[in-house]
């Protein structure tokens, strides 16, 4: 072990001389570049400052992309007023019904839906449900298809279409 340590101390003050023979490496001077000229404008209406390179140049413009802070869904209220004025099945959401029983003779064919009131309300094609007004597209022995229509994210109008299906009679009720 001594040894070794006397052979790392030898190779340390070896390392180390006292002559003046350091050379500092040439350092090109740096040219000084002109800084890109700052503007500041206050708008009259706010007070804002806004300052940054030729800032009276620059305009947003989205082009094709959405807001990104708009809400991606948006509900919009075709009827205005007080949902007292809606008829009974606009006024709850299409999740808040449950589908008791379909009917089907020389008439075609009704949904019967019960509401969160408790009431029964019959319907058939081309009723509007909720306060989106998905409309009842076609009415089967054992579903009710509605076409809801909605805007997406970007704004467009879309379609979704909403199946509820009958519930079977549960075994042993």
């Amino acid at each position: 072990m001594l040894p070794g340590f006397l052979a790392a101390l030898l190779i340390v003050g070896a390392g180390c001389s006292d002559s003046k023979n350091t050379a500092v490496p040439s350092v090109a001077k740096a040219t000084p570049t002109t800084a890109p000229t700052v503007t500041s404008q206050m708008t009259q209406t706010t007070g804002v400052v806004i300052s940054g390179p030729n800032a009276a140049d620059y305009a947003y413009e989205p082009g094709d992309r959405r807001d990104p802070f708009a809400p991606i869904v948006s509900r919009e209220n075709k009827l205005s007023g007080k949902s007292s004025n809606l008829p009974p099945l606009e006024r709850y959401t299409i999740s808040e019904f449950k589908m008791t029983g379909i009917l089907w003779g020389g008439f075609g064919y009704k949904a019967m839906l019960e509401g969160p009131d408790g009431k029964g309300y019959f319907v058939h094609v081309g009723t509007f449900i909720g306060p989106n007004r998905a409309k009842v597209k076609t009415i089967t022995q054992d579903a009710l298809v509605l076409e809801e229509k909605f805007k997406n994210y970007m704004g467009a109008d879309d379609r979704r279409e909403i199946i509820i299906n009958l519930r079977k009679k549960q075994e042993g009720m």
